[in-house]
């Protein structure tokens, strides 16, 4: 079984520069070629790659079934596990704080383990690490997972979700 983490952004920025930033940020991630024009409306996209992660940058247009946490995202950022298990977390936990420290004013929030896991979520500036997360193992638990320690920006800890899913509004449609 494949494991992903969905990191999802409200920015301005493009596929390709979140990318750039990824592949940048000198965590072992290698760009791939941008996707346009696909067949049968399958959407453009953005990604990069290492023997332990292939990641998919897409715009994010449907907001028919997304987790209400006040966060609409423009960009949808899924980090794939290759099968190299803890350098895939790694990976994952340095190219989510790269994207949140290149991107400061970007609302986001990820969910782990094919998404049913609230992980952080960043809302007009102020980041919260899943309080769930940081016991019995799970990601942000000190004592036994190294995650903690590469997370280099001001946090508080608290509880996050679960978040209910359904419809919510557009971008445009927000007031």
């Amino acid at each position: 079984m494949s494991i992903h983490h969905h990191f999802y952004m409200d920015t301005v920025a493009a596929r390709h520069e979140l990318r750039d930033t990824l592949v940048g940020a000198g965590i072992g991630l290698e760009a791939d070629a941008d996707m346009t024009g696909r067949p049968d409306g399958l959407p453009d996209l953005s990604g990069a790659v290492s023997a332990a992660t292939s990641v998919t940058i897409l715009d994010e247009r449907d907001y028919s079934w997304m987790p209400d946490n006040g966060v609409l995202p423009t960009r949808r950022i899924l980090f794939s596990d290759r099968g190299a298990g803890q350098e895939f977390e790694a990976q994952t936990t340095r190219g989510v704080v790269a994207l949140l420290r290149a991107f400061p004013d970007a609302d986001a929030y990820w969910t782990a383990y094919d998404a049913e896991r609230p992980v952080l979520l960043r809302r007009r500036g102020r980041l919260v690490l899943a309080q769930a997360q940081t016991v019995g193992g799970r990601h942000w638990d000190a004592e036994r997972q190294p995650y903690l320690a590469l997370m280099d920006l001001p946090y508080s800890v608290e509880s996050l979700g679960p978040w209910e899913y359904g419809p919510v509004r557009a971008p445009a449609a927000a007031e």
